[in-house]
């Protein structure tokens, strides 16, 4: 089983401009470093992202024979 450690996650703070330690509030989580409120991903990483799951739902969506003939059993 994997361990998740707490103490070195990280997210993106637009003040900082890196990936930063934040405090975590009911609805939001902010800068440990100035405040901001900060979010998961920056914008690149972000849309890399969901290339990455839109490329990954396109592949599901064909299937594993999708585009292969099949061949009569003789």
């Amino acid at each position: 089983m994997d361990t998740i450690d707490y103490y070195n996650e990280k997210k993106w703070c637009d003040g900082c401009g890196d990936y930063v330690r934040f405090l975590m509030s009911v609805d939001h989580s902010y800068c440990v470093h100035c405040g901001t409120l900060v979010r998961l991903f920056n914008k690149q990483d972000w849309e890399a992202f969901h290339a990455a799951v839109d490329q990954s739902r396109q592949a599901r969506a064909q299937g594993p024979n999708k585009g292969r003939r099949r061949v009569r059993a003789s």
